[in-house]
């Protein structure tokens, strides 16, 4: 069977901030409907990878595609409105607002969603993220489980075809990560691609069938999650050299 030709790509991507390199020569793809995870210790390139997607930096080299065009010099707002949308590893809603009206407006803005759609999308949301109950409480009042769920929620009310999720089970118990992986998993389910950077690695484990690990802005392993967290380098870049080989790689490592 043939493979479904990649929705978003990179190809040989760089950045450096002075000496520092984030990104070294990277080469990725993600499909359609395919939920990607992203591990990797702290500095190796992953929020600097989403930021480099999202249109916040721009590579120094390299080309990225989205849907087979070229969008390398477009601003986050244009790629907002093709598809691409993300959450931040610390949530970012217009607290002043409520619930309702922060997805508003997420989909009107971001999505581009017509005015009567819009709300029907935004309520929508609010039952499939379970955020009804707070849809008229201001952002800036929510504990941090729903605050996480609004992140989401947002990223959501753009209706992306490409959506990049950052830490978004960080703090959380992990019946409340079972939670959102339930939610993020439904949103695979109807086409979206997912691409999830997270360091409670077992929440990644348990929801994506690819596994991407980067360290120093280098790719170091990728394929399945059991074979990527098998992979020496991998434990060796991540953990430290002399993390053994029966750690347990579920216990939100890397926080």
């Amino acid at each position: 069977m043939t493979e479904a030709p990649a929705l978003l790509e990179l190809t040989g991507v760089s950045k450096r901030f002075g000496r520092i390199t984030v990104a070294d020569n990277l080469s990725l793809s993600f499909r359609a409907a395919e939920m990607v995870g992203i591990v990797g210790p702290n500095g190796a390139g992953k929020s600097t990878l989403f930021a480099m997607i999202a249109g916040d930096v721009t590579p120094d080299a390299g080309e990225l595609r989205f849907d087979g065009r070229s969008v390398i010099r477009l601003d986050p707002a244009a790629r907002c409105r093709m598809g691409i949308a993300r959450t931040y590893q610390v949530p970012r809603p217009f607290e002043n607002m409520t619930v309702f009206e922060n997805l508003l407006v997420a989909a009107f803005r971001g999505g581009q969603v017509p005015r009567q759609s819009g709300f029907a999308l935004a309520a929508n949301l609010l039952e499939e993220t379970g955020l009804s109950q707070d849809a008229n409480r201001p952002a800036g009042r929510l504990g941090l489980l729903q605050r996480k769920r609004l992140e989401l929620a947002r990223g959501l009310a753009t209706q992306p075809r490409v959506l990049l999720l950052d830490e978004v089970a960080g703090g959380l118990t992990d019946p409340e990560v079972a939670q959102l992986v339930a939610i993020v998993d439904q949103v695979r389910r109807r086409g979206v691609a997912v691409v999830w950077v997270e360091h409670v690695v077992h929440a990644l484990t348990s929801a994506v069938s690819r596994l991407i690990c980067l360290a120093g802005g280098r790719l170091i392993a990728e394929g399945t999650p059991d074979d990527v967290l098998a992979n020496p380098e991998v434990k060796e870049v991540y953990l430290g050299a002399d993390y053994g080989a029966e750690a347990d790689w579920g216990k939100g490592v890397g926080d």
